[in-house]
Parts: C-alpha cells; structure tokens; sequence
C-alpha cells in the first residue's frame, strides 16, 4: 500500500517534469538538457525560501519564479548569442551545479518545519498534490486553446506561421523554454516538500525521466491533439512509475533501474526514426 502511494505521489510530481519536455521538445523545438540542474535549483531555492520564513506557497511561487527565469536566461543565451540550444543548455546546467551549492551553502539541507505540515500526514499529502497537478493541468489545456496558446504551440514545428502573422518566433520559444523551467523547478520543490530536504544532487537523471514518459505517453495517447499532447505527461508517467515499482517489488536497485530507463529510452528511439530527429535536432 505503502508503494502505490508513493507512486502517485511522484507521478503527481515528475509529471510536470514530462510536461515541461512537451514544451521544450514538442512545442518550442528547444533540446534544453539543463532540467537536471533547474530541478534541484527549484528545491534548493525553496529550501532556502521556507527556511527564510516563507509560507510554503510563497516559497513554491519563489521557486517556481526563479524556475522561469533561468529557463529564460538558457533561451535568450542561445537566441541573442546563436549558440545551439543543446549547448546553451548544458552551459547552464553546468553552472546551475555552482549556483546550487552556493545558494544551499552545502551539499544537503534538511527543510525543518515541513514535516508539521498537513505535507506530513501522507494522505493529505496526496490529495494535496493530486489536486495540484489536476489545477494545473487544467489551467494549461485551456491556456494552450487561447489564440496565444495556439501560437506557442507552433513555435517550434511552423515559426514561419508566427512570421507571418507579425510575431517573433525567438519571443515565443523564450516564454516557453521559461514556462519548462518553471514546471521543472516546481517539480523540484514539491519532491524536496516530500523528502523534507534538498539536495544538489536531486535532479540527476531527470530529462530522462521526463523524455521517457513523454515517450511512452505518446505511444498509448499519440499526438493527434492538444488534448492527447498534454495527456500523455501524466499517462507516461503512471506507466514509468508503475515499471519502476515493480522493478524495485522484485528486487531492482535504484542503479540497475537508472541503467534500465536509459536502454529502454534508446530503444523506443530507435525503434522510431521519425521521434529521435523530432527530440533531437
């Protein structure tokens, strides 16, 4: 019971992480790979916030602000300096790790204070987070139907649209590659709100985490709407979640399932030519 519990709770959480790679992959057309670093930035941020005497919302809110803004540095670094968005986003993620370890003081910081929280009680914990990501959800299927929505949505697969139409394309991916950084640093604040600590190691091996669920989702909801678009997200991510149970069920370590999510990624990839020219170039 324990497990399945913890499932939805980190399908609730890492789903904004595989929403992002919708964003950046699908939406924006911009291979950002610096999610590992922007996750625990979002924790480590919101750590030093709650600390500092915000609320726990206010503190959310903060990290998912500065969330955004280094999702717009990594965009504006690779439009206004042309270099490509796969090494602008390394560069930043490499110096994400630096800005993590001065802004937290050292390498792990427990968050006293969390675990009086309603956060503490598991239950409350997930009802919390269930009508968190349903709000959100929401909120941004029906953002993504506006006129502006629509416009975001073809930033990356038909620029010469916004062209067209007198809107600049870079603009765009900007505000996307933001709301990606936003999402993902949200992520990391609500799994640091879980654990009761962060840490700048958090985030490892999250784009894979994310870019596989997308996957996975894509294949059982395809991509022939806006709607099965954002559903695959959290289908990708109950689906992930549920292998990763089970594989820990039958006596997995965390190693060999980190080992196993990076062949069976390369796999679906392949298996598909048209997908890995889509997420990669």
């Amino acid at each position: 019971m324990y497990q399945l519990l913890s499932i939805v709770e980190l399908t609730c959480i890492l789903s904004f992480v595989a929403f992002a790679a919708i964003l950046t992959f699908r939406f924006a057309g911009f291979p950002d790979l610096s999610v590992d670093g922007v996750f625990a930035f979002g924790a480590v941020v919101f750590a030093r916030l709650f600390l500092a005497g915000w609320s726990i919302p206010l503190a959310l809110v903060g990290a998912v602000a500065a969330g955004m803004l280094i999702g717009a540095v990594t965009a504006t670094i690779a439009s206004r300096l042309r270099i490509n968005p796969l090494l602008a986003s390394v560069l930043i993620l490499t110096i994400l790790y630096s800005l993590n370890l001065r802004v937290l003081g050292r390498a792990n910081l427990p968050v006293y204070g969390v675990m009086e929280s309603a956060f503490a009680v598991p239950h409350a914990r997930i009802a919390i987070l269930l009508v968190l990501a349903g709000c959100a959800w929401l909120a941004v299927f029906v953002f993504f139907k506006t006129e502006l929505g629509t416009a975001l949505r073809s930033t990356g697969s038909s620029p010469e649209y916004l062209t067209a139409i007198a809107r600049n394309p870079a603009r765009y991916r900007l505000l996307l590659v933001a709301l990606a950084g936003g999402s993902v640093a949200a992520a990391g604040a609500l799994l640091a709100l879980k654990f009761g600590f962060a840490d700048v190691s958090l985030g490892t091996g999250t784009i894979i985490i994310g870019i596989a669920s997308l996957i996975i989702g894509e294949k059982i909801c395809g991509r022939n709407s806006l709607l099965a678009q954002l559903l695959a997200a959290p289908v990708g991510m109950v689906f992930y979640q549920l292998s990763v149970g089970l594989a820990y069920s039958i006596g997995v370590s965390s190693t060999d399932v980190k080992l196993g999510t990076g062949l069976i990624t390369i796999t679906l990839l392949a298996l598909s030519r048209d997908e890995r020219h889509k997420l990669l170039d």
